[in-house]
C-alpha cells in the first residue's frame, strides 16, 4: 500500500503541487482582499470562514424537526444540523441525477439503435430529432417546470432530455463505426438481423458509448445544478440559491466544493465501471508485454540453435 502511495505520488506530484498552490492562492486572495461590508459574506471567503461559520451556517437549511434543531422554527445553528442537511439535499440531487442518467440512457441508446435498424425510421424521426437536440439546454427548464412541475419528475425529465439527446447521436454514430465485415460474417452463418444486433453491434458499440458516459456526466450535473436553481424547492443547487439571497458567499463556496467532490467521485465509480463492464477487452498493455515476451523467448531460441 505505500509503494502504491509512494507511485501515486512519484506520478502525479505536478498535479499535487498545482492543487496545493491553489489552495494558497485562494487562502492569500482571501486575506488580502477587501472587507466586505456584510459579515456572512466577504468578497473572498479565506478557508477557516468556509469550513468554519459557513459550514455551520448550512444547518439554517435543515427544516425537519427531529435530530438537530431546525433554525428556522428558532433552534440554533449545530454542526450536526449543517451535516443532516448536506446529507439530505444531496441525497435528492443524487437521486435526481441517477434516475435521469438512466432515463436519458436507456431511451437515447433505444432510439438510437432504431434510427440504425430501419431506414423508413431514420428519414421519419432523425430530422426531428436532431432539431429538437439543437435547442440550448437551460432554455428548457422553464418548459419542464410548467409541464412536470416544481418536482422531481420535472429534474429527472430534465436531466434526461439532456443525456438523451447526446446518447442519441452517440449510438448513431457507433453503430456506423461497426466494421461491415463484422456483419457480413454474422449474416453468412445465419444469425438474423435480431441476432446480429443483440450479439455483434451492440457489443461493438459499447467501448464507444461507455467513452460518451464521461460526456453525459459532466451535462448531467449541469442539467441537475440548472434544474434545481430554477424550478425545483431542494436539492444541492437550490442551497447554493438560498446562499446567493443573502449574500453568503462562504456557503456558496463550500457548496460548489461539495458538488465538486460529488462530480470527482461520480467519474471515479464509471471509470471502475467502464474497466468492469469492458474487461473483456484486450488490455493494450498486457499485450504488448506478452508480445515483447514471445519476441525476446523466439530470439533466445534462434541464438541457441
Amino acid at each position: 500500500m505505500t509503494g502504491r502511495f509512494r507511485k501515486a505520488l512519484h506520478d502525479n506530484w505536478i498535479s499535487i503541487l498545482t492543487v496545493l498552490a491553489l489552495i494558497a492562492g485562494w487562502q492569500i486572495a482571501g486575506m488580502l482582499s477587501p472587507t466586505s461590508p456584510l459579515r456572512e459574506s466577504p468578497i473572498v471567503p479565506p478557508w477557516e470562514f468556509i469550513f468554519g461559520r459557513a459550514l455551520i451556517g448550512l444547518s439554517d437549511y435543515w427544516r425537519i424537526d427531529l435530530w438537530a434543531p431546525v433554525p428556522q422554527f428558532g433552534g440554533q445553528q449545530t454542526l450536526l444540523g449543517a451535516v443532516l442537511a448536506i446529507g439530505f439535499h444531496s441525497a435528492l440531487t443524487l437521486f435526481r441525477l441517477i434516475a435521469g442518467l438512466c432515463l436519458g440512457a436507456i431511451v437515447g441508446t433505444l432510439l438510437g439503435l432504431a434510427l440504425s435498424w430501419s431506414e423508413p425510421v431514420r428519414r421519419l424521426l432523425a430530422p426531428t430529432l436532431h432539431l429538437v437536440r439543437m435547442i440550448p439546454l437551460l432554455a428548457l427548464v422553464p418548459l419542464f417546470q410548467f409541464w412536470f412541475g416544481s418536482s422531481n419528475m420535472s429534474a429527472i425529465g430534465f436531466v434526461g432530455y439532456g443525456v438523451g439527446v447526446i446518447y442519441l447521436v452517440a449510438t448513431v454514430n457507433a453503430v456506423s463505426n461497426v466494421p461491415s465485415r463484422y456483419v457480413e460474417a454474422a449474416r453468412t452463418m445465419g444469425a438474423s438481423k435480431l441476432r446480429t444486433y443483440r450479439t455483434v453491434i451492440v457489443p461493438a458499440i459499447l467501448p464507444e458509448l461507455f467513452s460518451s458516459i464521461f460526456l453525459t456526466l459532466g451535462l448531467a450535473w449541469s442539467a441537475v445544478i440548472g434544474a434545481e436553481f430554477i424550478g425545483v424547492e431542494s436539492g444541492i443547487g437550490r442551497m447554493i440559491i438560498w446562499s446567493d439571497y443573502f449574500s453568503n458567499t462562504g456557503r456558496m463556496a463550500l457548496i460548489t466544493l461539495i458538488i465538486l467532490g460529488y462530480a470527482m467521485i461520480s467519474f471515479a465509480l464509471v471509470a471502475r465501471l467502464q474497466a468492469w463492464v469492458l474487461r473483456w477487452l484486450p488490455q493494450q498493455g498486457q499485450s504488448r508485454g506478452r508480445a515483447v515476451a514471445r519476441g525476446g523467448a523466439a530470439a533466445e531460441k534462434r541464438q541457441k540453435k
